[in-house]
């Protein structure tokens, strides 16, 4: 569980990973975006092993859920965003509910906080271009959700992600001639 602010987020959190744990390792991502094009289906399912989410299913298609959750079923790693979508760099938006309730429907599964800071400059929404810019992965600890409902699962998660966002952590691209 990540806090997002670039597409280089994945980038990041695939490559701090161990070689072991590559391969069964899927990053969830949106459809509209990364699927629009045969090669793009490709280049995500080649390099994320990602599972595409659509945000506006047609009625037959199966639910971002249930999709999430045959794949933690057939033990697979998820990395996922529960802000939705990408925010502004250093500011953590709301979760949505959908990661408490995949972590209700999977009390056995321990869930990963990770925190990603800078990666917003690097590559910003919009943005082509990549930017060199120190940027920082941490990851905690992982921890079984709490048991509750789905309101107090999302309150936890979120707060163990945020437990990882310095506050006093100072600005690595920023220069000040002393």
């Amino acid at each position: 569980m990540a806090n997002h602010n670039s597409h280089f987020d994945s980038v990041a959190i695939m490559a701090a990973l161990p070689n072991h744990k590559f391969k069964s390792t899927r990053a969830v991502a949106a459809d509209e975006y990364f699927g629009k094009s045969a090669l793009s289906r490709w280049l995500m399912s080649f390099f994320f092993h990602a599972v595409l989410i659509k945000r506006n299913p047609d009625e037959n298609d199966p639910s971002a859920i249930d999709l999430l959750d045959a794949e933690l079923k057939n033990g697979k790693s998820l990395i996922i965003y529960p802000e939705g979508t990408r925010g502004t760099d250093g500011v953590m938006k709301d979760f949505k509910s959908g990661v408490a309730v995949l972590l209700k429907k999977n009390p056995q599964i321990p869930f990963v906080p990770v925190y990603l800071d800078g990666f917003g400059k690097v590559l910003p929404k919009n943005a082509y271009l990549i930017i060199p810019l120190v940027c920082k992965v941490r990851f905690g600890e992982p921890v079984y959700a709490k048991q509750g409902d789905v309101g107090e699962i999302l309150d936890y998660v979120q707060s163990e992600v945020q437990k990882l966002q310095s506050p006093d952590a100072r600005n690595n691209n920023h220069f000040e001639l002393e």
